[in-house]
């Protein structure tokens, strides 16, 4: 047997110190006892010093001198020679052949890494004594597939599943006709390897007559065949072809026709149309997951043939229809076996009917998020082999009692949220099932349920606005001491808490906007979030308030009094911070550098990730609100070790001083500077200008000097209108064991001064850009670079000292909402292009020096309808509308008194219609007299005559007159 591994496996932390310590890498030393115990032959007691820890040591094995790992493995049989062609002969007597190993060798390196992001290697196709098993899965490989793997003609057990691979990096195969050749394979898994560009996949698969599991899940398949001429799947139990993106009819398709299917998954597969009626060919299906597709309309009646079916996973699919018409598709055959039926986000209508019950076999039912109502009918209690009840986002209505639960002795895990449902049970009532998970958030439970003192399991309670009133029962702690996740949040629940909640075991804990009183408790050290917001707390925060898992701490709004405690220094995970609207006094701890080296020491001796050496004394705090405290001292030196914080907000405090130059230096990914309210003096740094990702810029109401920096144009996010979402405290996302939480700041705690007034602001305050110097001592010019922070939303300048003219480049800010330059010295002339921000909706320049006429048209017409004066107020040299006071070349208008102007103006109408009428019916009278009275139109036709003759008769006489006399002025002119 000759056999030979070669390994470029990538150093690590954890292979240096294995390496260091004298022996191999524990995982490669697994690997090849595995091997070892393959081997049923072996004469020449070679693998006799495959002993002990140190398998570099071993005959046949190299290492790394480097790294530790191996690196070959060589087994060469000495007899065996190649010839020129290629061709094997033994280099001595017969008998020689004996020395060679032997077996049924396995080789499982599986979820080892020691790929080092490389392809599988070719000689891999080589080892053809691999007879039964080759496990190549999560191993960080990547690149093409080798076809040499065809040549493992004895293969039965083949999986080369590279699900996750460094760098995004995945292996690919664009051709898999070697699967041809490995006619004994009875479980390929090649899922997560590219197959985008493999053709005829389906051809090649349907040669394995042997195979009974296929999974190629998510392998970017994006075309099938309807149907398989020669049929050679006739074994084929397992099939997955999930997460591809065939984006094709769900029938016809090949699979349809292999009867010998026992589960199919082709969940988000891309397949559209109606079911299949093609579907109840699989007789023996034991598992359907068919969920995530664009597929439309209710199920086929031909399930009714599927008698084997246990499991049927129809999730996020377009069924619609009634509940009742669904049931009575699943086949009546199956009722005995049937466990597990998820039809959650199915549009599905109607109520709950009593056959539930008649599914005796169900231990889970998930009809979450449908437009389901009416009541729970009581018969759902008799599924004693239910586990799982999940069925939130429904119209529920009605009570639960305990006749609900009379049967369900073995339910874990119960999900009512929104479904407004009251639990009433008896005070004394004991449930008969142990519960794991209970969420119940918006039923209607009153109290505290003494029923839960019994849940000594549970480890996710969600009682949150439940209508709760009254205090919190001693019992509940102790009961709850080894929960995960509780939440009681939105609530009435009054009383104090435990003094000392370190005994228990949570990792998430919301008490949020409630009404509790007394002094915030010690946190239990597993402590990963905490949000106990909008209470009533007081006294000051515990000496050791953090801990060294503490990520997010939310405490606003509360009555906290003392200091911050210096213990926030040893908290190495927490990212959110928000003690705002609270009474805390002097200023942040001082997390001095010998402190946190020792901190940092002792993380490294841990094998927790995320601590590099890049910034060996800073924090992880990514998010900080002290905001509406009582807080004083300088900027604090705290901040120079938070070099991740994004949000910053320390106003509305006594902090006072000058802004350090290092600001931008050890908090270079500041979005949110927010310092309005305090006692800051000094010039604004330069340095602030430097800081990239800024996005609001808040530094109001201080008595900061000197002029404003002319290098705003490095304010790269200010200067751009995309809205590339950064880091957002609000909706970040955090994971505590196996649920996710999306927890951080909350908009009752946040509020930006824009538009002349304070507004609050949720999760779009990370899409907000503004610049708000207003109440200081600022002088000086607007910097013409203005202009270029085309991103810019708000901009507040108000109640300084600043002069000079409107810059014209101000009119490039086509994004910005709110203008207010009021209160300063500026003069000249308003630029008409302001005309043009077609998005201001604010706009103040009043008590300056401005002068000219103020512009108008368009978006300017549209402001402060209400009172649009009030925006150019206490400028004497401005002119024209909406003021009073006319420009020069303007045209007066005439003052009339209204009363009088009104008087005449009903005369005027009064005479011209009285005018208009009498002469309509003058001239009627006139014509109907000539139309009908002949005598009267002989008169009137005989007058015109006598007219015109009297008329010409006077013309002719009048010329005879005037000829001589004209004939003898002529003459006597010339």
């Amino acid at each position: 047997m000759c056999l030979l591994l070669l390994f470029s496996p990538a150093p690590t932390t954890a292979v240096a110190a294995s390496f260091a310590s004298g022996s191999c890498i524990t995982a490669e030393r697994d690997a090849l006892i595995s091997f070892k115990a393959s081997i049923t032959n072996d004469p020449g007691r070679w693998l006799r010093s495959w002993r002990g820890q140190d398998c570099c040591l071993w005959y046949g094995v190299r290492c790394s001198t480097r790294t530790g790992h191996v690196v070959k493995l060589d087994l060469r049989n000495n007899f065996v020679i190649d010839d020129y062609y290629g061709q094997h002969f033994y280099n001595g007597p017969a008998d020689n052949v004996v020395h060679g190993l032997s077996g049924q060798i396995t080789l499982d390196l599986s979820g080892n890494g020691l790929g080092g992001n490389m392809p599988i290697p070719e000689f891999m196709g080589y080892l053809k004594s691999l007879t039964t098993y080759l496990d190549l899965s999560n191993m960080n490989l990547s690149g093409q597939v080798p076809p040499q793997l065809g040549n493992l003609t004895k293969l039965k057990y083949l999986n080369i599943n590279v699900s996750y691979s460094l760098y995004n990096q995945y292996s690919y195969a664009s051709d898999v006709s070697w699967l041809a050749n490995l006619h004994s394979l009875e479980h390929l898994d090649m899922s997560t390897v590219d197959l985008s560009a493999a053709v005829d996949w389906v051809h090649w698969v349907n040669t394995l007559p042997n195979l009974r599991v296929l999974d190629l899940s998510n392998c970017e398949l994006n075309s099938s065949i309807p149907s398989l001429l020669h049929k050679n799947l006739t074994v084929l139990e397992n099939l997955d072809l999930s997460l591809n993106s065939f984006q094709s009819p769900a029938a016809p398709n090949w699979y349809w026709d292999v009867t010998s299917l026992k589960s199919l998954n082709l969940a988000a597969s891309g397949l559209l149309g109606p079911f299949p009626d093609e579907l109840g060919n699989l007789t023996k299906l034991r598992n359907l997951a068919m969920e995530s597709n664009e597929i439309q309309g209710m199920i086929p009646s031909t399930l009714n043939r599927m008698c084997s079916l246990q499991n049927i996973y129809l999730s996020q699919i377009n069924i619609g229809g009634d509940i009742a018409h669904l049931m009575d598709r699943i086949p009546k055959c199956s009722l005995n076996s049937l466990q597990e039926l998820f039809l959650d986000r199915t549009n599905i209508t109607g109520t709950i009917i009593e056959s539930v019950s008649n599914f005796t076999a169900l231990s889970i039912l998930d009809i979450s998020y449908n437009h389901l109502s009416g009541s729970l009918p009581v018969e759902i209690g008799t599924l004693k082999n239910l586990t799982e009840l999940i069925i939130p986002g429904n119209g529920f209505s009605g009570v639960i009692s305990e006749e609900h639960f009379s049967g369900l002795t073995n339910l874990k895990y119960i999900d009512l949220t929104d479904t407004h449902l009251q639990v009433m049970v008896g005070s004394d009532w004991e449930p008969p099932f142990d519960l794991h998970t209970a969420y119940l958030s918006s039923c209607y439970l009153g109290q505290i349920p003494n029923w839960l003192r019994w849940q000594k399991s549970i480890s996710y309670l969600n009682i949150s606005d439940t209508g709760l009133i009254g205090t919190i029962p001693d019992w509940f702690w102790n009961t709850f001491s080894n929960a995960t996740s509780l939440d009681l949040s939105y609530n009435q629940l009054s009383g104090k808490l435990p003094l000392d909640l370190e005994f228990m075991s949570s990792t998430v804990l919301l008490l949020q906007s409630n009404n509790l009183t007394g002094s915030v408790p010690r946190l239990p050290r597993s402590i990963y979030l905490l949000d106990i917001s909008k209470n009533s707390l007081n006294g000051q925060l515990p000496s050791n308030f953090g801990g060294p898992n503490l990520q997010v701490a939310v405490l606003f709004s509360n009555r906290i009094t003392g200091i911050i405690p210096d213990s926030v220094c040893r908290s190495p995970q927490l990212q959110i911070l928000d003690l705002s609207n609270n009474l805390l006094t002097r200023g942040l701890p001082d997390c001095d550098r010998e402190g946190l080296k020792q901190q940092n020491q002792s993380r490294s001796n841990s094998s927790r990730v995320g601590f590099g050496s890049a910034h060996s004394y800073s924090l992880k705090i990514s998010a900080l609100l002290l905001n509406n405290n009582c807080l004083s001292g300088g900027f604090p030196l705290f901040l120079k070790q938070c070099q991740d914080l994004g949000y910053l907000d320390l106003s509305q405090n006594r902090f006072s001083g000058k802004l350090p130059a290092w600001i931008s230096d050890n908090m270079p990914k500041l979005v949110m500077l927010r310092l309005r309210s305090n006692y800051f003096s000094g010039h604004i740094p330069i340095e602030t200008t430097r800081l990239s990702y800024l996005r609001i810029f808040d530094l109001a109401n201080n008595t900061f000097s000197g002029v404003i920096p002319q290098s705003l144009a490095n304010l790269q996010d200010l200067t751009t209108t995309e809205d590339v979402d950064p880091f957002n405290p609000f909706v970040e996302l955090y994971q505590s064991g196996n649920f996710l939480y999306y927890m951080g700041m909350s908009g009752d705690s946040f509020s930006l001064a824009t538009k002349g007034q304070v507004l609050q602001y949720n999760g779009n305050a990370v899409f907000f850009k503004s610049i708000d110097l207003s109440y200081n001592r600022l002088v000086g010019k607007i910097p013409e670079e203005i202009g270029s922070l085309l991103g810019l939303i708000n901009l507040d300048l108000s109640s300084n000292f600043i002069n000079g003219s409107i810059p014209y480049k101000i009119c490039n800010l086509q994004g910005l909402e709110s203008l207010d330059l009021s209160n300063n010295q500026l003069s000249g002339e308003i630029p008409w292009c302001l005309s043009n921000l077609t998005s201001l909706s604010y706009l103040n320049l009043s008590y300056n020096n401005l002068s000219g006429r103020i512009p108008s048209g368009h978006q300017l017409d549209t402001l402060r309808a209400d009172d649009p004066t009030s925006m150019y107020i206490g400028n004497p040299g401005l002119c024209g509308r909406p003021l009073p006071k006319v420009c020069p070349g303007d045209q007066p208008p005439v003052q009339r008194d209204p009363v009088i102007s009104h008087e005449d103006d009903k005369a005027q109408i009064d005479f011209h219609l009285g005018l208009i009428m009498g002469f309509l019916v003058g001239l009627w009278i006139i014509f109907c007299g000539l139309l009908f009275k002949k005598t009267w139109r002989y008169a009137y036709f005989s007058l015109f005559d006598k007219l015109y003759d009297v008329l010409c008769l006077f013309c002719s006489h009048l010329s005879t007159m005037l000829i001589p006399s004209l004939k003898q002025s002529v003459h006597s002119s010339t």
